[in-house]
């Protein structure tokens, strides 16, 4: 009997996978700011063998959880700017299924080669702010307009490759506003909560949404998430920008080089 290699994988078998992915992305989400969309959708297509929009739209609906838990332990340290996280996260939130809906015509891969570009940029720019920049960072009436335009971006990426901003937002608050690393995460996953529930609900509405897998994802989630938030309030400013600079890259390859 023959078995068709990208069927998506069913049976129990999918639910400790699901478990695995939601793990990892926890993880990513909680340590680095990643997670959602940049870990989860390569892995739903990799282990779980999900076309593209179902990926996309089961791992936006699987971010909430961990992303909520992960933004609560960075406002109880301290590491949350909400005044900032509010300007970021309104234009997310009407961007999002707008830029969803608009690119269900569209194959994205040379959005995502352009975003794995912009993302290696960030990278580097993160490892050499300080000897670019210094303690520079905008103020004012500045700051809230490129507070804005971040939020704009993260619409932007959350809508159409289905990443809810975190390669993209953190980097941007940190060399824009000067922001210590771990406030720039914990900015960066409450912000991404209001777009998360926005985009969950356009890909709700086009049915690209495996509910099957949500409960392994959530739960996996939820348990990367607590460890990943707890190691990274725990280390040094330097070293933790150092290590997501260092993840950035290796995703921003990915991206730019498989599209």
């Amino acid at each position: 009997m023959l078995v068709d290699e990208h069927a998506p994988v069913t049976g129990p078998g999918r639910h400790g996978r699901a478990f695995l992915v939601g793990l990892v992305a926890g993880l990513g989400g909680g340590l680095f700011s990643l997670g959602g969309g940049t870990l989860t959708i390569p892995l739903l297509m990799t282990w779980l063998r999900l076309d593209p929009f179902s990926a996309r739209g089961t791992a936006l609906a699987a971010a909430f959880f961990p992303a909520a838990l992960g933004a609560f332990l960075y406002a109880r340290a301290g590491r949350v700017d909400w005044p900032a996280v509010l300007a970021v996260a309104l234009p997310a939130m009407l961007l999002t299924p707008w830029v969803g809906l608009w690119t269900e015509r569209f194959s994205g891969r040379r959005l995502r080669r352009l975003f794995g570009a912009v993302v290696i940029g960030g990278a580097v720019v993160l490892i050499m702010r300080d000897t670019l920049l210094g303690a520079w960072g905008l103020e004012g009436g500045l700051r809230w307009i490129w507070l804005g335009g971040v939020g704009v971006v993260e619409g932007l990426v959350a809508g159409s490759v289905g990443v809810s901003g975190g390669p993209v937002l953190a980097p941007l608050l940190v060399i824009g506003l000067g922001m210590p690393q771990q406030l720039a995460q914990g900015c960066s996953l409450a912000a991404r909560v209001p777009a998360v529930i926005t985009g969950s609900i356009e890909n709700f509405r086009c049915g690209h949404i495996r509910y099957g897998l949500l409960p392994g994802l959530v739960a996996g989630g939820l348990a990367g998430a607590w460890a990943g938030s707890t190691l990274a309030l725990s280390l040094a400013e330097a070293h933790l920008r150092a290590l997501f600079a260092l993840v950035l890259a290796l995703i921003g390859l990915r991206y730019l080089l498989r599209g």
